[in-house]
C-alpha cells in the first residue's frame, strides 16, 4: 500500500512538471501579429516574435499552417521574407528556409547565439482567399498561432482592412483571462498577456460583403450573419458557463464531498468505540497474562509476524519483526530452554532443550540458528545471509543464478514464517484463548467505503480538473490544487484510521478489557524509570517484565534500571544479558534480517540493464495554425 501512497504522490508531483524535452530555454517575451486585408481577399500577415534565450542556440523556428476549416482556395506563399535582429543589432542576410509540411510551412532560420541573447525575428506571409465569403457578410474565422513550444509573455493583435471590420472577436479558450479589444477607425487593436505554451488563438470578424465585391467568388450561397452572432452568443455563454463550473460549482461538490468525511468518521467511530471509559494513565505491574510473545501479538494485539514481514512493505502491527523474535528468543532462555553465554567477547546462544517447547518456537529456532545447537548472537539468521556481493558487479550471464537464488531465500524466508504463524495462530486455539475482535458491520463498512470514497474523488477530482484547466486553458486554479491535496492527504488519513478496522476487526468489550490491561501494563513499562521504591517493590517476576520490554521497545530503560538497582535474577543467565547490555546485540542481529530479505530480493528481480496540449473550448471552429520554437 505504501507503493501506491508513493505512486500517488509521485504522479501529483508529475502534474506540476511541464514536458519535458532535450531542447533549448527560451522565453517568448512578445508576440505581434499584423494582419492587413485586402479588398481582393488577400492579405499581408506579419508576425514578429522577440526570444530570450536561456542556452545557447542555433536559431529559430516560425511556422503558419493551413489545416481545418479554412475557406476554398486558401494558400500561403511559400516564400515569405525575414528580417532578424540579435541584442538590438539588425542581423544582415540572416540565413534560412521554408519547409513545406503537411498543413503548411514552416521557416527554420539559422541564427546561432548565446544564452542571455535577446532575439527578434520578423516573417511576413503573403495569403490568398483568407476570407469565407458569403451571401450577405465575409467572415475571417482563422487560428494563426496553435503551437508555441515556450509561454508568452505579451500577444499584440493588429488587424486592418479597406473596410472596416463590423465585428471582431479574439479567442483564447473558455478560461484565460479576456483580451482586450480597441477600435480604432479601420483598425482592431487586440492586447493579452501570458499565453501557456501550445494554446491557440483565434480571429473571428466579419465585413458587409460588399466590402470584397471584386474578390473571386467561392461558391458560398447561404447567409452566414446569423450563425455569425449565434456562435459567438454561445461562446460568450459557455465561457461564462465555464468559469461558474470550475470556479464554484465543482469545488462546492468537492468541498462538500471532503466535508463528508469527518461526518462519517465520526458516526464510524461511535459505532466501533468501546462505551466504557478507561484510563489512559493507569499502570499495572505485572503482567495480565503470562503467554509467549508471538501469542501475545496474534491474540490481543492482532498482529502476526506475516504482517509484520521485512519482506511486506504494506505490513503493519503493534510490533516489529525484529523486537517479536528478539523477545521469544529472551523468553525462551528465561524458560531454561536457551542458554546465553559469552564467549571471546561475543555473546552466544546455545540450545539446551527443545521439550516442552510449541511447535511455533521450534520452527523459531530453525528460523534464527538453524540446524545449529549453538550461535553467535551476530550470526542470527545463518540461513539467510546474503549480501549485495552476490549482484554487484555481476554481468549478464548471471542473471539467472542471481534471480534463483534471491527467489530461493525469499520463498524459504516467506515459507517459514507461515509455518511459524500457523502453529502460533494453533497455539492460541490450544490455549482457548477467545477472540477478541469482531468483524466490522455493513453499516460500520459502508462508513469506511463512504470515507474512502470521497476523499478519494475530492483528491482525483480536485487534482484533474486543476491539471485540465491549467494545461488546457492556462487557468491556474488554486482552490483545486488545494482541493486535491486535501483530498490526498484525507485518503491517506482515511486508510491509516481504517485499515486496522478492515483487517482485523474492532475489539470486542471482553477484548478491550484486556487491552486496557496490557496497555496499563505498557505505561508502567514506559513510565518505569520513574517509579517510586514502592512502586518498584511490587513488581515481583522482574524476568517475564524483561521479556515483555524487550516486545514493547522498552529493554534498553528496563535493563538499565535493574542494573542500576542491583535486581538479580534467578537465571544467571538472564543476568548476565542485562549486566553486558546485550539487549543491542540481540537487536542489532535481529535487525540483520531487513538487510538479508531486501538483497534477496532485489536479486529474485535482478537483471544487468536495470542498473502536448489540446485547445478545449472557446474558440469558433476556425482552421489555420502557426508555430514557435527554438533549436
Amino acid at each position: 500500500m505504501k507503493k501506491r501512497w508513493l505512486l500517488a504522490l509521485v504522479f501529483t508531483y508529475l502534474l506540476f512538471i511541464p514536458n519535458l524535452v532535450f531542447a533549448v530555454d527560451f522565453d517568448i517575451l512578445s508576440y505581434q501579429g499584423d494582419l492587413n486585408i485586402h479588398a481582393d481577399n488577400t492579405a499581408i500577415f506579419k508576425e514578429t516574435i522577440t526570444y530570450r534565450f536561456g542556452d545557447d542556440y542555433n536559431g529559430q523556428l516560425v511556422g503558419l499552417g493551413k489545416a481545418g476549416k479554412m475557406p476554398e482556395g486558401f494558400d500561403i506563399d511559400p516564400d515569405p521574407t525575414v528580417q532578424v535582429s540579435k541584442n538590438g543589432r539588425i542581423v544582415q542576410n540572416a540565413s534560412f528556409y521554408t519547409m513545406e509540411e503537411e498543413d503548411g510551412y514552416k521557416v527554420k532560420i539559422y541564427n546561432a547565439g548565446y544564452a542571455g541573447d535577446t532575439v527578434r525575428v520578423t516573417v511576413t506571409w503573403k495569403l490568398t482567399n483568407l476570407l469565407f465569403l458569403y451571401k450577405d457578410i465575409a467572415e475571417l474565422n482563422w487560428q494563426p498561432l496553435t503551437d508555441s513550444t515556450g509561454d508568452i509573455k505579451e500577444i499584440e493583435f493588429k488587424v486592418s482592412s479597406d473596410t472596416s471590420a463590423e465585428k471582431l472577436y479574439f479567442h483564447a479558450g473558455q478560461l484565460l483571462r479576456d483580451s482586450s479589444v480597441e477600435k480604432v477607425n479601420n483598425l482592431y487593436h487586440v492586447k493579452m498577456k501570458d499565453l501557456p505554451r501550445k494554446r491557440q488563438i483565434e480571429l473571428h470578424a466579419y465585413w458587409p460583403r460588399s466590402a470584397f465585391a471584386g474578390a473571386p467568388d467561392q461558391g458560398l450561397e447561404e447567409e452566414r450573419l446569423t450563425d455569425f452572432n449565434r456562435i459567438e452568443s454561445n461562446i460568450a455563454t459557455e465561457k461564462a458557463q465555464s468559469e461558474i463550473m470550475m470556479k464554484w460549482v465543482f469545488p462546492v461538490i468537492f468541498m462538500s464531498l471532503l466535508l463528508l468525511v469527518p461526518l462519517f468518521y465520526r458516526k464510524f467511530r461511535q459505532s466501533t468505540s468501546i462505551k466504557k471509559v478507561f484510563s489512559k494513565d493507569h499502570r499495572l505491574y505485572e503482567p495480565p497474562m503470562d503467554l509467549p510473545p508471538m501469542v501475545l501479538a496474534e491474540a490481543v494485539y492482532s498482529t502476526s509476524l506475516e504482517e509484520v514481514n521485512p519482506l511486506n512493505k504494506s505490513g503493519f502491527g503493534k510490533f516489529t519483526f525484529e523486537r517479536l523474535i528478539q523477545a521469544t528468543l529472551l523468553d525462551l532462555v528465561d524458560r531454561g530452554h536457551l542458554s546465553i553465554f559469552q564467549r571471546d567477547e561475543e555473546p552466544y546462544v546455545r540450545i539446551i532443550s527443545e521439550k516442552g517447547l510449541s511447535n511455533f518456537e521450534k520452527e523459531c529456532l530453525r528460523m534464527t540458528l538453524s540446524n545449529k545447537k549453538e550461535l553467535a548472537i551476530s550470526e542470527l539468521f545463518p540461513d539467510y545471509q546474503v549480501s549485495s556481493s552476490l549482484y554487484r558487479g555481476a554481468k549478464e550471464s548471471d542473471e539467472k543464478h542471481i534471480r534463483e537464488t534471491g527467489s530461493r531465500l525469499k520463498r524459504s524466508f516467506e515459507g517459514r514464517l507461515q509455518r511459524i504463524q500457523s502453529c502460533v495462530k494453533d497455539k492460541v486455539h490450544v490455549l482457548r484463548i477467545p477472540s477478541y475482535y469482531r468483524p466490522l458491520t455493513s453499516e460500520e463498512r459502508r462508513l469506511a467505503l463512504g470515507m474512502r470514497v470521497c476523499s478519494a474523488i475530492t483528491a482525483l477530482g480536485g487534482l484533474l480538473f486543476f491539471y485540465y484547466s491549467w494545461q488546457t486553458h492556462g487557468f491556474f486554479s488554486i482552490p483545486f490544487l488545494l482541493l486535491g491535496l486535501t483530498g490526498l492527504g484525507a485518503s491517506f488519513w482515511v486508510y491509516l484510521a481504517t485499515r486496522g478496522a478492515y483487517r482485523d476487526g474492532v475489539l470486542t468489550e471482553e477484548g478491550a478489557e484486556i487491552f486496557y490491561l496490557w496497555t496499563s501494563f505498557e505505561n508502567m513499562l514506559r513510565d518505569i524509570a520513574h517509579l517510586d521504591q514502592a512502586e518498584l517493590e511490587s513488581i515481583v517476576l522482574w524476568n517475564r517484565l524483561l521479556v515483555y520490554a524487550t516486545l514493547f521497545g522498552y529493554a534498553k530503560k528496563v535493563s538499565k534500571l535493574m542494573k542500576v538497582r542491583h535486581i538479580q535474577l534467578e537465571n544467571p543467565d538472564l543476568n548476565l544479558y542485562v549486566a553486558y547490555g546485550w539487549h543491542s546485540q540481540f537487536y542489532t542481529s535481529t535487525a540483520q534480517i531487513k538487510q538479508y530479505t531486501a538483497v534477496a530480493n532485489t536479486a529474485s528481480n535482478y537483471s544487468v540493464s536495470s542498473g502536448s496540449g489540446s485547445s478545449g473550448g472557446g474558440f469558433s471552429g476556425g482552421g489555420g495554425g502557426g508555430s514557435i520554437g527554438a533549436f
